[in-house]
């Protein structure tokens, strides 16, 4: 008896890593993901209204989940209590962090908006330990200043003089808002998943939140004269169906599985995506401050995640040295 429960122990242990490593792997894609909307958004922004452009996002990214939702509508019903929780993470998550994306994007200067979407994994951090008493490891905060540091150095192109001329405007507190707005989307996020699917959380908040953009975006449509080419609807129907689709569900996946901490700290590859990106799809060039920028976000990454990191291999170790494998479908199924 007692070595069944350890064997279910242990079964329950090796499902709860396999779960990790994929949301590892969820995280890195939604960073690639976002890092290519990155991109796209500086070529489209000149081009199109920022609600309007927000609007049509929303609408393509439901055309992906519509279908699948659709398909859960009598498996999964809401209690009425949490619809209007699902409402306001739309409303912050998308109708907020869109906006504001957009705007930013046609409005601020690029290093400005670089470094303040860089604080976002402190941010996180910061919020977690403020309001809902999640300490952050040493290993984690120190991990997270290292990257910060790469980030800089890429963003300043390596020089400390662009650090030292460097004006903020009033306009950059609306990209402040654009990282509030998504670090307690996540954290939100994550507490509804204890009670619905990923897939549920990220539809309907698409859903409520290209609602709250509607009446915005269509009088931007109508009332601006805005044209975009062949390749910018190419762009658009990237940001809408891959990024507000995909790369949402991928996100909201990756935050069920290792939590809106971890997330967050991924969350720094999202620009490290966007040079590469860049120099493979944009033919910009690759400088000494990039390799050592990256350098410097990777080692930061992988130390903000030590931690969880070395608690897998230990675990690996163990179960290894024992002499007979965990019969992970008897054991879990019986």
């Amino acid at each position: 008896m007692l070595e069944r429960g350890s064997e279910e122990q242990e079964c329950s242990l090796e499902e709860k890593r396999s779960s990790s490593r994929v949301g590892y792997m969820e995280a890195i894609l939604a960073c690639l993901l976002y890092g290519g909307n990155t991109i796209a958004g500086r070529l489209v922004a000149p081009q199109v209204p920022p609600a309007a452009l927000s609007m049509i996002r929303g609408m393509l990214g439901l055309l992906v989940l519509a279908p699948f939702l659709w398909q859960k509508r009598k498996i999964v019903r809401l209690e009425k209590g949490d619809i209007w929780r699902l409402g306001l993470l739309g409303l912050m998550g998308i109708s907020c962090a869109y906006i504001t994306f957009a705007w930013a994007l046609k409005n601020t200067t690029a290093v400005n908006a670089a470094i303040i979407f860089a604080t976002f994994p402190a941010v996180t951090l910061a919020l977690l330990a403020l309001f809902w008493r999640v300490r952050p490891k040493a290993s984690q905060m120190g991990g997270v200043v290292i990257a910060f540091v790469g980030l800089l150095l890429v963003i300043l192109k390596g020089s400390l003089t662009r650090l030292l001329t460097l004006s903020f405007h009033p306009a950059d507190g609306l990209l402040l808002l654009n990282v509030l707005a998504v670090a307690l989307n996540n954290i939100w996020g994550q507490s509804l998943m204890r009670r619905y699917p990923p897939l549920i959380v990220a539809g309907y908040s698409l859903l409520f939140g290209t609602l709250g953009l509607l009446p915005w975006g269509l009088w931007e449509m109508v009332s601006y004269g805005w044209h975009l080419s062949f390749t910018g609807w190419l762009l658009v129907l990237y940001m809408g169906l891959i990024i507000s689709g995909c790369g949402v569900l991928l996100n909201f996946e990756a935050v069920h599985r290792i939590g809106s901490g971890p997330v967050a700290i991924f969350n720094n590859l999202n620009p490290i995506f966007a040079i590469i990106l860049a120099a493979l799809l944009l033919k910009e060039p690759l400088f000494p401050y990039h390799v050592v920028g990256i350098f410097l976000v990777l080692t930061g990454v992988t130390l903000s995640l030590w931690a969880d990191l070395t608690q897998d291999e230990k675990y690996q170790a163990k179960r290894s040295s024992r002499r007979h494998p965990c019969p992970k479908r008897s054991c879990c199924e019986g």
